[in-house]
């Protein structure tokens, strides 16, 4: 577990917002959706927003989730109120009409997503992946990566046979052989490059510029209690703050939920981004460019402008 005592000060802060937030009605209870990674678990193991909330009588209740996706559809139908995804699961519930919106970036770890190849392999380049059977999670970050990447070198997804895989039967096809690469994220990569010699073809920061995941909440929420927007972003970013002072202790928080092997971990967390930033122009930027790929390949049905969903706090 995280150790509480070594918190950084201002976590356990009271913050000056009303129990109304800025103009809506009363809030009791806030849900918060997390997966077992990053800095929502870190923020739940150390109490943050309990921390926050509670001496204003507002409950904290936590939702996990297996996928940011679902998270996200979650969030559209107001069950939760605030959690974070990766870039693509946004752009699919945007598409679909999701009522949520962004409050602030994740910048992503350059190296925290890639496309693997054994050492072996005779694939050498991004260009040998032509004609090779290419595993990765259609409608993923993974889905992206891969376009982007055939894209720089002349190529497209038709120039490789396409193999949708979920993580876990990724990891079982990559490790049989059944697919000549495999495009992933950790912690899946880190324990793929764990249990075999491997080599990566292109990291996701080699092919994407100011690539992020995001913070977003309920769009009725956000516009209802900007206050407690503000409080559950600042939360996040006291949680990533402490995260990249404090790995070791994320390592063991992480192991403990996840059963992933500590060594492993600390690859991981090595390479991982726990920043929490504005919604800069490159960053929506990179978003927009993201989104108009996946419409271009037919992924998503139609143009999604992600500006239109970025929360426009009252002054």
């Amino acid at each position: 577990m995280i150790s509480r005592r070594s918190v950084i000060a201002g976590v356990g802060a009271s913050v000056a917002v009303g129990h109304w937030g800025a103009r809506g009605a009363p809030v009791e209870t806030i849900t918060l959706g997390f997966q077992k990674t990053g800095i929502p678990l870190v923020a739940r193991e150390l109490r943050v927003f309990e921390r926050r909330f509670e001496p204003k009588g507002i409950k904290v209740n936590w939702a996990e989730f297996t996928s940011g996706l679902n998270l996200l559809q979650a969030m559209d139908v107001g069950s939760v109120s605030f959690g974070n995804a990766g870039n693509v699961g946004c752009i699919f519930v945007q598409a679909a009409g999701g009522r949520i919106v962004y409050l602030a970036a994740q910048p992503s770890g350059a190296k925290s997503e890639g496309i693997l190849v054994k050492q072996a392999s005779p694939i050498r380049t991004l260009a040998d992946l032509k004609g090779r059977r290419v595993g990765y999670a259609k409608g993923s970050s993974s889905h992206n990566l891969l376009a982007a990447a055939l894209e720089q070198k002349g190529l497209s997804l038709t120039d490789v046979t396409s193999v949708g895989l979920g993580a876990a039967d990724g990891a079982f096809a990559f490790e049989n052989g059944s697919i000549d690469a495999w495009v992933i994220w950790d912690p899946y990569m880190g324990i793929a490059q764990a249990r075999s010699a491997t080599r990566v073809l292109a990291y996701s920061g080699d092919v994407i510029a100011d690539n992020a995941g995001f913070l977003l909440a309920n769009a009725a929420f956000a516009a209802s209690h900007p206050a407690l927007v503000r409080d559950l972003v600042e939360g996040s970013a006291e949680a990533g703050a402490w995260a990249k002072a404090h790995r070791d202790e994320v390592t063991a928080a992480l192991a403990q939920a996840t059963g992933i092997e500590a060594s492993v971990l600390a690859e991981v967390n090595a390479r991982a981004g726990f920043d929490v930033v504005p919604l800069s122009e490159p960053i929506l930027a990179s978003q927009q460019t993201t989104a108009d790929r996946l419409t271009r390949l037919g992924v998503v049905p139609k143009p999604v402008p992600v500006r239109e969903i970025v929360w426009q706090p009252p002054a």
